[in-house]
């Protein structure tokens, strides 16, 4: 990925070797940082998700559950969730009628026309892509069937946590949605083929769908900072980014909006489904992130519903301070995430984001770093400008003006 990630001694870098080089022009630097994040151009793409009608009962017949059914049936009301629906071809001619798209920023995919005009190309429905990583095709049936099996015993023996005991009187969809061919083989990459790896870790994915299903269908919670889809990397991958700077609350109170980010992110993915993580630390606060009870529980479920969907993690301003978390975050994740991940200083990181990301997304991700970093800037602009730069209504919220004419 170039030369600069290679060096391993970056890991420790801090921002004073960053600012060192800017010593002697201290007023110059200062007084661009402002400009920078001040006059930043909003986001040419913008993507909503909007809520499309499914009724209790249409929900049901995609589940197993009979028994369900018939309990729903007694009341007959038809239930509001937001979905991602199946794509026709008047869909494609009124894309107002679509749920959140891919929508490239820089290239469109279908016609190969500028980014003035959008793209609206037919993801849902269609058979996943089988990926030059997805070798372990003899294995797909086997962890499958396991799977489903596994499932089937627990409903049947009511061996559930409470929680997931009520929501699977309403239908458990999520057996069929998460035992797909693109899930299956997606759990088998993770681990590198090991069946058992992926049926623990399939099984704990369903379970977590089950547990968190408002929130996977609403995508809605409490913002609790500044988290967000901020763009695409050269190759049209969603790009979130966060700056520790906007962590207000402990990590536990995080958790709704990563998932609530990264599912978004995982929807507006390329055929490979994978998204780029770019974790600004610059004033992180170690006391808000030393709960390793809430390190573990988003390592459990986190870790197996998103697995193998980062293609590439930037961690920049790694300082000493974030060390501790990382102590704590580091035993909990995988060899292989653990190689997506690059340290970089913000000087290294600048170049990175110049090199890796379009113009547009490479001039937000900036105006990020200049933002969180400039003093005069308050919390009301720094919240302003992630809006501004988020490429998607989730989970930031709110249309902005320019993105509310038809």
């Amino acid at each position: 990925m170039g030369a600069a990630l290679s060096d391993a001694a970056l890991c420790c870098s801090s921002r004073d070797d960053v600012r060192s080089s800017f010593a002697d022009a201290e007023p110059a630097y200062v007084r661009n940082r402002h400009e920078s994040w001040n006059e930043v151009a909003d986001a040419d793409e913008f993507q909503t998700f909007f809520d499309c009608c499914e009724t209790a009962e249409e929900m049901l017949h995609r589940s197993f559950s009979g028994e369900a059914l018939e309990l729903q049936q007694q009341h007959q009301r038809a239930r509001k969730v937001p979905l991602l629906r199946r794509l026709s071809s008047h869909d494609l001619d009124n894309p107002r009628n679509l749920a959140l798209e891919l929508v490239p920023e820089e290239v469109n995919l279908r016609g190969g026309q500028s980014s003035g005009t959008r793209s609206w190309p037919q993801k849902i429905g269609q058979a996943p892509q089988l990926l030059p990583e997805d070798v372990y095709e003899h294995l797909v049936l086997e962890l499958t069937e396991s799977v489903r099996s596994v499932w089937r015993q627990r409903v049947e023996s009511g061996d559930l946590e409470e929680r997931i005991q009520v929501q699977l009187k309403e239908g458990f969809p999520e057996l069929d949605d998460w035992t797909n061919l693109e899930t299956v083989r997606r759990m088998l990459r993770a681990s590198n083929g090991n069946i058992d790896q992926s049926k623990t870790m399939l099984v704990k994915a369903i379970a977590c769908r089950v547990r968190e299903r408002e929130l996977f269908r609403s995508l809605h919670c409490k913002v609790a900072c500044d988290m967000r889809i901020i763009g695409r990397d050269k190759e049209n991958r969603p790009t979130i980014y966060m700056c520790a700077r906007s962590q207000n609350d402990p990590i536990r109170n995080l958790i709704p909006q990563v998932f609530v980010a990264f599912e978004a992110a995982t929807r507006l993915a390329m055929a490979d489904g994978q998204a780029v993580l770019v974790a600004d630390m610059h004033q992180l606060q170690p006391r808000l992130n030393m709960d390793a009870f809430a390190f573990r529980e988003l390592a459990d479920n986190f870790g197996v519903v998103f697995a193998d969907r980062l293609k590439k993690i930037i961690i920049v301003d790694f300082s000493f301070l974030a060390q501790a978390v990382w102590s704590l975050l580091k035993p909990i994740l995988s060899e292989r995430t653990q190689n997506k991940i690059n340290f970089l200083s913000e000087a290294k990181a600048r170049s990175y984001v110049a090199e890796h990301f379009g113009g547009p997304t490479s001039d937000r991700i900036l105006s990020a770093f200049d933002i969180n970093r400039d003093k005069s800037s308050s919390a009301e602009d720094r919240a302003l400008h992630a809006r501004r730069t988020s490429i998607c209504d989730v989970p930031l919220g709110g249309l902005r003006s320019t993105d509310e004419a038809g």
